[in-house]
């Protein structure tokens, strides 16, 4: 067996210990949670990375359900039972009916710091993007002419500008990786006379202290497509037939 079976497995087995533990714990059962387990009055908790619940309440009543916690989009966010809210211009829900709990987002794409709703085109380094549910795609690449404006050109386009080539393009034999380079072409004869001055067709050298000319070119990669950093944008979970729709009011006390 894999060393990452054995692991899951011994999870799956310190969860089951753990919930057997609280379910038998008598002097600390005030409410049960969602396992079944034991809670004590006052405490709170998260579920499976989304569902908040805490226990106000004694005698083993059931837990309540207080709402969803969003993903680090937005600092994990409490969205109240039944609310639906619009944060930095996305929107969250958090709904409660008598057959299931659901937590749903607007899908995004977040490049740095940056968020970005799907349909969205922006550009990061030499590249341009759109954001679609799935994540963010390359579209194409940025090119500075000579009057050093960017110009964009769309995946297998080639340019020329004076004596410096300019490609976009996917290699061949990994067209999962789009690269942009820029390089001065062969099909053009040139000279670079000492003591003229610098010949401003030709792009910049890496270092002016070099003995020789060295070959001037720039080379960017990136992948094609890259996943949306946030694990899942609906999440349900659906309430077992012996638990009825979770009351949001106020517990009461006697």
């Amino acid at each position: 067996m894999e060393w990452k079976n054995c692991q899951a497995l011994k999870a799956v087995f310190d969860g089951l210990r753990h919930l057997y533990v609280r379910n038998n714990d008598e002097q600390n059962c005030d409410c049960r949670d969602w396992y079944g387990g034991c809670r004590r009055n006052n405490e709170s908790w998260i579920d499976d990375d989304t569902w908040y619940y805490s226990c106000n309440s004694y005698n083993r009543s059931e837990s309540k359900f207080l709402g969803c916690k969003t993903s680090w989009r937005i600092n994990r966010t409490l969205i109240t039972a039944n609310d639906n809210r619009t944060i930095n211009g996305f929107w969250y829900s958090c709904d409660i009916t008598k057959f299931r709990i659901k937590y749903e987002q607007e899908a995004a794409c977040v490049d740095d710091c940056d968020v970005y709703h799907v349909g969205d085109t922006f550009r990061h380094g030499y590249f341009q993007y759109i954001c679609l549910e799935s994540g963010k795609w390359i579209t194409g690449c940025f090119y500075q002419n000579e009057t050093k404006d960017w110009v964009l050109m769309r995946i297998g386009e080639t340019r020329y500008n004076g004596l410096v080539k300019h490609v976009c393009d996917k290699y061949s034999d990994y067209p999962g990786r789009v690269q942009y380079y820029a390089q001065v072409r062969d099909d053009i004869p040139f000279k670079t006379p000492q003591n003229k001055g610098i010949n401003q067709n030709l792009p910049l050298q890496a270092d002016n202290r070099l003995k020789y000319q060295p070959v001037r070119w720039l080379h960017e990669t990136a992948s094609y497509f890259t996943e949306c950093s946030d694990k899942y944008n609906v999440k349900i979970r659906y309430l077992p037939p012996t638990v009825k729709e979770w009351s949001t009011a106020a517990p009461y006390h006697r």
